[in-house]
């Protein structure tokens, strides 16, 4: 990489430096202007932008196309998780009856039916200690 940096610094100061440098330079010049101002030269350019527009239109009715399917996908998507939540919600508003016997026993003595006891002893007896 230094190598390279050194050959680019040394002809950019030939070219810039020299008599001869600087006619080479302005030869250059020149001949890439009637190149780029050749009619052939023109009409491949033309041709080049117009491929280019061509593309860029078929891409953008692409990703247009995607971005109404995505839309339409999410939209869907959206209604069918609110028919869900609203669902699970009346399941759940359904399911807070408890189908244990022993919950009115429990409640009885301030016992949590929801905490797992001891299956050998009946629920009325656990709980907190009344006195």
């Amino acid at each position: 990489m230094r190598w390279f940096t050194l050959a680019v610094g040394a002809a950019a100061g030939y070219l810039l430096g020299s008599a001869e440098g600087r006619q080479n330079l302005q030869k250059m010049t020149q001949n890439a202007q009637t190149l780029w101002n050749d009619p052939k030269t023109q009409e491949k350019v033309g041709q080049a932008k117009e491929n280019a527009r061509a593309v860029a239109s078929d891409a953008k009715d692409k990703t247009q196309e995607k971005a109404a399917e995505v839309k339409a996908k999410a939209d869907e998507k959206k209604e069918s998780d609110v028919t869900e939540n609203d669902v699970m919600k009346n399941q759940k508003d359904e399911t807070t009856v408890s189908n244990n016997e022993n919950v009115p026993a429990a409640n009885a003595t301030g016992a949590d039916p929801d905490i797992i006891s001891d299956p050998s002893t009946a629920l009325g007896d656990e709980g907190p200690a009344h006195a």
